[in-house]
């Protein structure tokens, strides 16, 4: 085989530069401590310059390392150019400036003086380089995800920065361009805007209002008269801001979007309705002011003066946050409806007869179920509790419990905080009706109907969304009962929903019940009472509603 002759590489002038400051470091410094040090002196240097050594050429489809040359023992520099080839790879790690990357075919094809691999030093100090910085690429790679909310928040402030201001236009647009840009935007967002105020504008006029929310269990503003006098004092502008307001197209699709999102968040009062334990759905009570609260109890008390013959009454059922609080949430907010009830007793005239069933109720309560976990409103067994508390109190003489049959009349009731907090939360509750035994003939009539039936109960509502309407029809203006109770006695009944659930139980203590809404009812209850000669008024409902309305405001008009 041809021998080629070794000629030694000319070193790169960045080692050279590492060799002199290598050899002016006296102190030492960034190396461990080790014996004396020997470097190689310039002499030595042009020496092994001009040494050279015989190596095998490679093969030209497979590398082959270098031949092992056994080193001469004559020669002296063999230590001094080790010594001088560590500290170049040493200044080689520490500098990371010097961008020296050695030739790695050279390197594994020659040797100096017979020592293989000791060239290869500095590659090794390259290649853990390599492997910190494959390192680092890959923990870059990887996504962050505590960072999502910045990342989030940053993408919606560029998109509105290029909405409002076209984000950085200006460093890559041309002036001229960019104000045509300016221009289009403008004119698209101008058109985009005005349409939907059109499209809302013609939505509105096209809406039918609606009466009543079922959702949300009260009546809607009504578009307000316009009137001159209404307009000067403002009042016609506060009408009309509360009418849009309740009639808004879309109205209930927005209150249930805003519903899920707050159940999204993990919310629990939903557009007024806690999600209570046990599947129940209450509303919260706040405590009207004690202004506000002594003008209801003054018109009461009023209303007693001046009918001093009359047995008035009035019977408040608590709701659900006052009797089931255990299952509110904790830290729930919620005034004491027992406070309330303490209130209106030491503030009522002594001619009104205050009947408090809050004790009762909570007597009752882990035995019975006395009130529907979906609705509002107290269910039979609820209502006739009460009834026999209002008796009590009357001297008179409750009917028997057992002389009613519960009958099934609805397996899949959806009250009205169901529908109201408009998240779709809540299981069906079942809807019982008390029936009596010996079916005591009653004749209703329905002033506001016109109609005139033979039963309390109106079995078609039992189809429709709001199934608790089987009683008596749902809300009237104004009803009127006869029975053939042999007595005297005859009631009225101001009342709110709650009293339609109780009408069947006291219809065996009358012979005639009056019954009126004082929310629809525009008569007088004066006149009213004079015609049927009225030796009764129960005042029945519930706190919430008591606190709330003002209705009974107009008792005495």
């Amino acid at each position: 085989m041809k021998k080629v002759r070794y000629e030694e590489p000319k070193m790169p002038e960045s080692l050279r530069i590492l060799m002199d400051l290598d050899a002016e470091d006296t102190l030492g410094r960034g190396t461990k401590k080790r014996g004396p040090k020997k470097y190689a002196s310039k002499k030595t240097k042009s020496k092994t310059k001009s040494k050279k050594i015989d190596a095998k050429k490679p093969r030209p489809t497979k590398q082959v390392g270098p031949r092992k040359e056994v080193p001469k023992k004559n020669d002296k520099l063999t230590k001094k150019t080790k010594v001088a080839i560590k500290s170049e790879t040493k200044h080689a790690k520490k500098a990371p400036t010097s961008q020296y990357k050695p030739d790695t075919k050279r390197n594994s094809t020659n040797n100096i003086n017979g020592n293989k691999g000791k060239l290869k030093t500095p590659s090794r100090g390259l290649d853990d380089n390599k492997k910190t910085r494959k390192k680092r690429e890959k923990s870059s790679k990887t996504f962050n995800f505590s960072n999502l909310m910045f990342v989030v928040i940053h993408g919606i402030s560029v998109f509105f920065n290029f909405l409002l201001h076209g984000g950085e236009k200006k460093l890559s647009v041309p002036q001229e361009k960019k104000k045509q840009l300016d221009k289009k935007f403008n004119q698209v967002f101008s058109l985009v805007f005005m349409g939907l105020m059109v499209l809302l504008l013609v939505m509105n006029i096209l809406h039918k209002d609606l009466p009543k929310s079922e959702a949300e269990n009260r009546t809607l503003e009504q578009r307000p008269a316009l009137s001159i006098s209404d307009i000067v004092s403002g009042k016609y502008s506060s009408k009309f801001s509360d009418y849009v307001s309740d009639q808004f197209p879309m109205r209930s699709g927005f209150i249930k979007a805003k519903s899920r999102f707050d159940l999204l968040t993990g919310k629990d009062k939903i557009n007024g309705v806690y999600i209570g334990k046990d599947g129940y759905l209450m509303e919260g009570f706040k405590m009207a002011s004690d202004e506000v609260t002594q003008t209801k109890i003054d018109a009461i008390n009023k209303f007693a003066q001046n009918n001093s013959k009359l047995n008035v009454s009035v019977l408040l059922s608590p709701n659900k946050v006052e009797i089931y609080k255990n299952y509110l949430p904790k830290f729930a907010p919620e005034d004491s409806q027992t406070e309330y009830m303490k209130v209106l007793k030491s503030k009522l005239n002594s001619k009104v007869k205050l009947v408090d069933v809050i004790s009762t109720f909570n007597r009752l309560k882990n035995n019975e179920q006395l009130y529907f976990k979906t609705d509002h409103h107290w269910t039979v067994e609820g209502a006739y509790a009460a009834y026999e508390d209002y008796c009590k109190a009357m001297n008179l003489q409750p009917a028997n419990r057992n002389s009613f049959t519960n009958s099934l009349a609805s397996n899949d009731f959806y009250g009205s905080l169901y529908y109201k907090n408009a998240a779709g939360i809540g299981k069906p509750d079942q809807l019982y009706l008390s029936l009596q035994q010996d079916n005591n003939p009653v004749l209703v009539k329905y002033f506001d109907t016109k109609k005139k039936v033979a039963s309390l109960y109106d079995v078609s509502k039992l189809s429709t969304k709001d199934p608790y309407q089987v009683f008596t029809g749902g809300n009237h203006t104004q009803i009127r009962i006869r029975t053939n109770i042999d007595t005297e006695r005859k009631l009225l009944v101001i009342k709110d929903s709650y009293a339609n659930a109780m009408l069947p139980f006291l219809v065996n203590n009358f012979s005639e019940i009056n019954v009126v809404d004082m929310r629809y009812f525009t008569g007088s209850i004066k006149d009213l009472m004079n015609n049927a000669e009225v030796t009764d008024v129960l005042i029945l409902g519930n706190i919430n509603t008591f606190n709330t309305d003002a209705s009974i405001l107009s008792l005495n008009e």
